[in-house]
Parts: C-alpha cells; sequence; structure tokens
C-alpha cells in the first residue's frame, strides 16, 4: 500500500467539514492548533487537523502526522497516540433512552500497552469512517514517518529536475524539430525557477543543442517518479502539464486540442482534462497579473475562482505552482505574492517554502495587514501587485546572469576544443578570444553589481546579533525555522568597540555575520529580518511580552490558560 501520510491525505476529508487536510491548512488555524496541542514537530509535516471548536479557533481537535495522532479533546484530555502502537481502532454505539432514542457515538482505540481510549463529543464526525481510517493505518502499514506534505521542485534533488526539463525540451523539439527563440526563453526562465547548479544547467544545454539523441518520454518520467518524494508523484505531473502548456502557449499558440505532444502522451502524463483546465487558467491568471490596469482586488477575486476550481477537480492548487510561476516567480516569490493579497492562508501554500520561502511569506503579509490596519489599504490597490513584479524581475536577471554564467563556460570550452585540435584559422581564434574577454568582462561587471548589492543588503542586517530578541521574536511555530535560518549566518568574533574619546577601546565577543556572505544570501537574511520585525519597536515589544507571559505560564501553572 501506498505511505501512510499519502493514504490519510487521500482519505480523511471525507470525515468532517472541520477537517482540513495539508497543504490546504489555514496557516492561523495551523500555528493555534501546533501550539494548542503540544506538537513539537515541523508543522509543514502535519497531514491534517480536525478543528473540535464551535468558533474555529483550533485549540481544541485531532491533529494527524505521518507518525502520530494529537488529541485535545475536554471529554479525554491532551495526549498522543502512535499509530505503532495501536492495536485496533473500533466504531462503537450506545443506545440508551427509555425508547432507545439518544444513541451515542465513540471511537475505541486498543493500544498494544492494553491502555484503550474512548474518544467521544467529536462535532461533526463521521466516526465509523475515521475509525475505518485509522484502523487501516494501524493494520495495513509497518513503516510510520512524519514529512513535508509538499516540497517545490527547487528543493527537490537534481536527477529529478534534470528529468522535468528534459521533457519540456522534448515537448520544444517535437512540432518541428527546433527551439524558437520564445521557447528558449521560457526553458531558461524554468531553468532558473528551479535553482539548478551549473553542471547541470550545463547537461541541459547539451541535450537542447541537438534532437538525436532524446530520451524517450516514457524513460523520463520514469526517472522523475523514482526521485520524487513518496506521493508528490501526481502533483509533480499536474505541475509538469501547466510548463507544457505555457511552453506551447509561448509559440503563440492557443488550442490545446491541437497541442500534439500534449494530447499523444495524455496516457503517460496521467493527467484529466479537469486538471488540464486548471493548468490553463493558472497560466492565465499569471499573464493576467502583469497586466497594466489590474488592480489587487480583480487579483484576489481571479484566484478566488482558481481555487474553488481546484477544489472541483480535487488537487491542491499548490501542486500547480511547484516549480513556481510560469511569469517568472520561483514557488517562495510566488507564495510571498499571494501572501501579500492575502491569499497564503487560503492556498495552503506556506509549508511549500522553508527559511527565505517563510521569510518572505511572513514579512509581505505583514506589510499587508500594517497597511490594512492604518487605513492606506485603498491607497496601495497596484502596491501588493508592485512587489509580485519586482519578484519577476528579479528572477529575470537572475536568468540574464546565469546565461552570462553559461555563455562564458561555453566560450572556455570552446578555447580548449580549438586549442586541442590545432584549429588552422586565424580568424576563428580571434573570435574565439574576442568573445572570451566579452563574456568575462560581463562577469566582471556582474561581480561589481553584486558587491554593491551586498553591501546594500547588508545594511538591512544586524550588525551584531541580539540572540535573546531573536528567539523572543520568532516563538511562533511558523517563524520557528527562521531562528536556525537567521542564526546560520552568524559567528562569535572578538571585535573592538568604541567607547568616545574619553574611554579606551576594549574587545568583546559579539555575534557577527560570517565573512564571505553572497548579495543573495544577504538579501535572504535582510528580508527575515524584515519579516520577523526585528527593527520595528512594535514587534519587539510584543515578542518581549509573549516571551513574558510563557514564563508567567510555566511558573503559575493554570492560572493565566
Amino acid at each position: 500500500m501506498t505511505n501512510v501520510n499519502v493514504y490519510l491525505r487521500e482519505n480523511l476529508g471525507s470525515i468532517s467539514r472541520n477537517l482540513s487536510v495539508a497543504p490546504n491548512i489555514n496557516e492561523k488555524k495551523l500555528n493555534n492548533a501546533v501550539k494548542a496541542l503540544g506538537f513539537t514537530g515541523n508543522p509543514s509535516t502535519v497531514v491534517a487537523f480536525y478543528d473540535n471548536t464551535l468558533f474555529g479557533s483550533a485549540k481544541e481537535g485531532i491533529l494527524f502526522t505521518g507518525e502520530q495522532l494529537i488529541f485535545r479533546l475536554s471529554s479525554v484530555g491532551t495526549f498522543r497516540v502512535p499509530f505503532a502502537s495501536i492495536e485496533t481502532v473500533e466504531y462503537v454505539e450506545t443506545v440508551s433512552g427509555s425508547k432507545g432514542e439518544k444513541i451515542e457515538r465513540s471511537l475505541l482505540i486498543r493500544r498494544k500497552d492494553d491502555a484503550d481510549i474512548s474518544i467521544t463529543g467529536l462535532l461533526n464526525c463521521d466516526y465509523r469512517k475515521l475509525s475505518e481510517v485509522l484502523q487501516t493505518c494501524a493494520q495495513d502499514f509497518t513503516e510510520f514517518k512524519e514529512e513535508r506534505q509538499l516540497i517545490p521542485i527547487d528543493e527537490l534533488e537534481e536527477l529529478l529536475k534534470i528529468a522535468y526539463v528534459q521533457i519540456v525540451i522534448n515537448a520544444a523539439y517535437d512540432n518541428d524539430q527546433v527551439i524558437d527563440d520564445k521557447e528558449f526563453a521560457e526553458i531558461l526562465q524554468l531553468m532558473t525557477r528551479l535553482n539548478l547548479s551549473s553542471d547541470t544547467r550545463f547537461t541541459l544545454r547539451a541535450y537542447m543543442s541537438s534532437s538525436e539523441e532524446h530520451i524517450p518520454l516514457e524513460k523520463l518520467l520514469e526517472h522523475l517518479n523514482t526521485h520524487s518524494p513518496v506521493g508528490q508523484i501526481k502533483a509533480l505531473h499536474i505541475s509538469l502539464v501547466k510548463d507544457l502548456i505555457n511552453l506551447y502557449y509561448s509559440t503563440d499558440e492557443r488550442d490545446i486540442t491541437q497541442f500534439g505532444f500534449l494530447q499523444k502522451n495524455r496516457t503517460l502524463l496521467k493527467v484529466s482534462d479537469e486538471e488540464i483546465d486548471l493548468a490553463v487558467m493558472a497560466i492565465n491568471n499569471d499573464y493576467d497579473m502583469l497586466k497594466d490596469d489590474i488592480t489587487d482586488d480583480q487579483i484576489v477575486s481571479a484566484l478566488k475562482l482558481l481555487s474553488a476550481k481546484a477544489v472541483a477537480v480535487g488537487t491542491p492548487l499548490a501542486a500547480v505552482y511547484l516549480s513556481g510561476s510560469v511569469v517568472g516567480m520561483s514557488a517562495a516569490g510566488l507564495t510571498s505574492g499571494l501572501a501579500s493579497l492575502g491569499m497564503g492562508g487560503l492556498f495552503g501554500m506556506s509549508g511549500m517554502v522553508t527559511g527565505i520561502g517563510v521569510a518572505v511569506l511572513i514579512g509581505v503579509g505583514a506589510y499587508a495587514g500594517v497597511r490594512k490596519m492604518t487605513g492606506a489599504n485603498e491607497l496601495s490597490r497596484f502596491k501588493r501587485r508592485e512587489l509580485m513584479l519586482n519578484e519577476i524581475i528579479k528572477q529575470t536577471q537572475l536568468t540574464i546572469s546565469l546565461t552570462m554564467k553559461d555563455i562564458n563556460f561555453v566560450t572556455l570550452k570552446l578555447n580548449e576544443y580549438i586549442e586541442a585540435h590545432g584549429a588552422q584559422s586565424l580568424k576563428i581564434k580571434q573570435l574565439a578570444k574576442l568573445i572570451s574577454k566579452m563574456t568575462s568582462a560581463g562577469t566582471v561587471l556582474t561581480e561589481k553589481t553584486n558587491l554593491a548589492q551586498a553591501s546594500i543588503n547588508k545594511i538591512k542586517c544586524a550588525q551584531y546579533m541580539d540572540e535573546r530578541k531573536l528567539r523572543s521574536l520568532t516563538r511562533e511555530p511558523t517563524k520557528a525555522e527562521l531562528y536556525d535560518f537567521i542564526m546560520g549566518f552568524y559567528e562569535e568574533r572578538s571585535v573592538v568597540i568604541s567607547k568616545g574619546d574619553s574611554e579606551e577601546e576594549k574587545a568583546e565577543i559579539k555575534l557577527c555575520i560570517k565573512h564571505g556572505c553572497s548579495a543573495k544570501e544577504l538579501e535572504s537574511l535582510g528580508q527575515a529580518f524584515e519579516a520577523i520585525g526585528y527593527f520595528n519597536v512594535g514587534d519587539v515589544l510584543r515578542g518581549t511580552a509573549a516571551d513574558a507571559v510563557e514564563k508567567a505560564r510555566e511558573k503559575f501553572g493554570g492560572i493565566f490558560s
């Protein structure tokens, strides 16, 4: 049988309208649930959450992971039940009343250590279906593991990414055996969004140079599926179809029925008409964001329709965006853009990103919240769209920069070939030398720009880290990993602190930014500081207050609960 995480995702949804399945768990609800139920793992590994509160506070219910159940119910208290400890799960009906008019339903979990648990008081819950799902988990699975529920392609291994892009290249060659300029540009942008290594980029450029040695689609899909995270194959296929259709659109064609590569490989790609329609709708929405006259409200309206379509199809919308947006945004950049529109929680896409992705998501979402609170929201109807467009520009600039590096790499290979084969043409040698100089100069200019940008980005970061302050600002479960992310840039060093003219200088041990950080890394670090409000007095005070309340809870127990 499939992985237990996959089984739970596919079967828990029918138990109750109160139950949310990853990646479509509202972020605020997830935060509340993780804290209330005492889950100490990564929030992105939560498979589902059943909310047993009347008003949706998520402070009572059942949290499901691939390893355990965590209950917090007024009827039984708070406890965790590892799947491996379950013997059986039974649905129980108890009839009472003089005429048998009262039926009480419950769930009986028999554990291998004989510590049986009876679960009652679940709101709007199909006890029978829940018992069947849990019984199957206990009976049919032997391996239980917590894992992230959906991972963007740029975080996956290179072999999978190579197969993914090779399939897109095959599609480009399929119709006329040529990759034209527009198709080539789309493939380059896809390669940038997937964050490929320089060696991988060269491998794919060699693959693009000729269609004669292309790998059959069946073999490439086998590579893709083999290296896919467990349970993510279907999502990868949907994302792939979206990128294939976008490539087709780049040739100025719009009739999907005439897209030969897609139509003749439908069986291999295993996508339905509804999933293809969803991909087309997502592509059209992405390009609509570039239109001059579209407002934030119109984008939100269109995204809500897209979300409804995904629900109807039975596909997490996040699956469509595993490779980012076709207009040039990475998965993290798109997620932050959706958050800026108040849509991140609706799509449940925050679990797709880690590290800087989380920082961008929180930071832009906070920006939108502040604008709304200060009454300036109406004045910035286009501002949040601007943030998304800036992300597109950055990705395009990165594509150009990577292309320059690759041209330089190819030029060096050409020079090596000429030297090795003793080319006699002086003209060829002179042209090769000129290309080498031009690309080298381009590299130097790029490095100068990066150096200047690194200096600008460094200004946005704490010169000396206040670790206690950082810890207080990253207490929320979805911000917790930002503590490790930020601290990873700092190291202890002895620094000379100037005390003014009247005092002597003396050395102190401080947490300083590590040497050698790139402009991109420092940009990420600056965004992380902005996301947690490190330099905002209000956020610092709130973090300190939360710290004090937590310590008071620990000291005085239930008084503050």
